[in-house]
């Protein structure tokens, strides 16, 4: 369902209209840049895929159909184009965030007793499959067939990453709820 500023935004970029890609970035930037920050590998990186999807997105608003909401039309963009950069790497070794700030004061919520930060850099420090899986399926709620199709594996070896991930989650937990020594 489109909003009337949805609908305001929408035309006023198909038309260029600056102050509409304005509303568009202070309105939806959050979410895409939230869900930059949880495939990228630092936040510089982050910071350069959340400019060049925004950049992606306001050159494509004659493609959106409008049978989807706006919301839904740029998280799919930007999830499709986070999978693509993350095929153009071809790393699968993860390398630890130092430093994670998701959106406005996320940083400072808690999940059963961890801090979001921490559960965040936890996750982050997970291999690249691993937490690409586990991201589209667990975060992003995304149907392990299509995730299968966007990261190019079978609907079974994204069961398997996704398992994995959980297993190993759950390891960093435990150990970080014991108050052992816990590294990132």
């Amino acid at each position: 369902m489109l909003t009337e500023k949805d609908i305001e935004i929408i035309e006023g970029c198909r038309r260029g209209d600056t102050a509409c890609q304005k509303m568009l970035y202070d309105t939806y930037g959050p979410m895409v840049k939230g869900i930059c920050l949880r495939y990228a590998d630092d936040i510089q990186e982050a910071e350069d895929l959340f400019h060049d999807i925004f950049i992606f997105i306001l050159t494509h608003f004659e493609d959106y159909d409008r049978i989807t909401n706006l919301g839904g039309w740029l998280r799919v963009i930007t999830i499709n184009k986070l999978i693509d950069h993350v095929r153009r790497k071809k790393i699968y070794d993860a390398t630890p965030m130092s430093q994670l700030v998701l959106e406005p004061g996320a940083a400072d919520e808690n999940y059963d007793g961890i801090p979001m930060a921490v559960l965040m850099k936890m996750i982050n420090g997970l291999p690249l499959k691993y937490k690409t899986a586990f991201n589209l399926y667990v975060v992003d709620e995304i149907e392990q067939e299509e995730i299968a199709r966007l990261m190019n594996e079978t609907p079974t070896n994204v069961r398997s990453l996704v398992s994995r991930a959980k297993q190993k989650l759950r390891k960093k937990i435990e150990k970080y709820m014991r108050n052992e020594e816990y590294r990132y």
